[in-house]
């Protein structure tokens, strides 16, 4: 095989390489304006939930966590579990935090 051969062989192997590079790179770039539009979605859909201040208070007393986590965990648990009410969803909410 002659250098020039080498060298042609050489760069369709190199040209091969860059081009799936570029193709992961695109494919990561689209993955991450999927997963943050999703996550977006996902936030706006949960400030959309009202829970009850005593809920609130009552996590918060019982776990010692922040306000804007018991709120937050009330919330999934509100969209995740149904119409729970009350003391299921506070119940649910609890669950939720302490096997997290």
């Amino acid at each position: 095989m002659t250098a020039a051969a080498e060298a042609k062989q050489l760069d369709s192997v190199t040209d091969r390489v860059q081009e799936k590079e570029l193709d992961e790179s695109k494919a990561n770039q689209a993955m991450a304006a999927l997963t943050s539009s999703s996550n977006k979605a996902a936030a706006a859909k949960n400030k959309q939930v009202a829970v009850l201040r005593e809920d609130i208070d009552v996590i918060v007393e019982e776990l010692e966590v922040t306000e804007d986590v018991a709120a937050e965990a009330l919330r999934a648990a509100a969209l995740e579990d149904g119409e729970l009410k009350g003391e299921s969803l506070v119940a649910s909410a609890l669950r939720r935090l302490v096997t997290s």
